[in-house]
């Protein structure tokens, strides 16, 4: 269809892109360039370049031109966060993709509005402890969480407060396991929307830039122990799941 001619265009360049063909740091042709090279107007050679920026795949600089963009996301390997002993998923994940991993975190008690409350299967207004993560690759936050969890099953344990204590560099498994609910399944639901300010602001996305958001729910057999919302820069991450399939009996 003549409207989407930018799309073969862009196709054409992310090809280059992603076989090798243009390394990260090489300019791509010019506008006038693509233009003459596709048989294309200036605005559909435009279009292109605009869609290949909003897929991360280019850098553009004033009166420099189009350039590839270094892209080697973080692959998040979501079976990899609820093992036993854990260790550092995020961290091995970081530095696979040759990142350094850092994070930040404040936790406080809170009410539970709501959506929390309806996650975690608990009266509107009820005691919550939140724990709010920032974590960088390479000093670039990268990923938020909020994650909740109910007062009336942690609070007095050594698991009240989530990184304070014997057990504050522990996963989710391993806390819960601690105070005899251990996690039978966790619940990860997933989808994308544009950023508000305030998210932008943290995550310091260029404009355009969407977050792909997974909400969370760790269960003990039927009963609800946490619950969280993830936010991740879209440009930064591949979402890797592995999914078991039983044998024939």
């Amino acid at each position: 269809m003549p409207e989407h001619m930018y799309e073969r265009v862009a196709d054409a360049l992310r090809e280059q892109i992603l076989s090798g063909a243009l390394q990260p740091g090489d300019r791509l042709p010019t506008r006038e360039a693509l233009s003459e090279q596709y048989g294309v107007s200036g605005i559909v050679a435009r279009n292109a370049l605009d869609l290949l920026e909003s897929e991360g795949l280019i850098d553009r600089i004033q009166r420099l031109g189009a350039f590839v963009r270094r892209y080697q996301p973080v692959v998040r390997r979501s079976e990899d966060h609820y093992r036993t002993a854990p260790g550092a998923p995020f961290a091995e994940e970081a530095l696979a993709a040759d990142r350094i991993p850092r994070y930040s975190h404040k936790t406080y008690p809170d009410r539970a509005g709501a959506d929390v409350a309806k996650r975690l299967q608990i009266p509107v207004g009820s005691d919550v402890m939140r724990t709010d993560y920032v974590s960088y690759a390479n000093d670039e936050p990268t990923m938020l969480t909020h994650s909740f969890e109910p007062l009336a099953i942690t609070k007095g344990t050594v698991i009240e407060r989530p990184e304070e204590g014997i057990l504050m560099t522990a996963g989710l498994v391993d806390r819960f396991t601690a105070i005899d609910m251990r996690p039978t399944r966790v619940v990860e639901r997933l989808r994308s929307r544009m950023p508000r300010p305030s998210e932008a602001e943290a995550l310091q996305l260029r404009k355009g830039t969407p977050v792909l958001i997974i909400t969370r729910i760790t269960y003990s057999h039927e009963t609800p122990v946490e619950t969280a919302d993830i936010l991740l820069d879209a440009h930064m991450f591949d979402l890797e799941y592995t999914l078991r399939v039983e044998p024939l009996q």
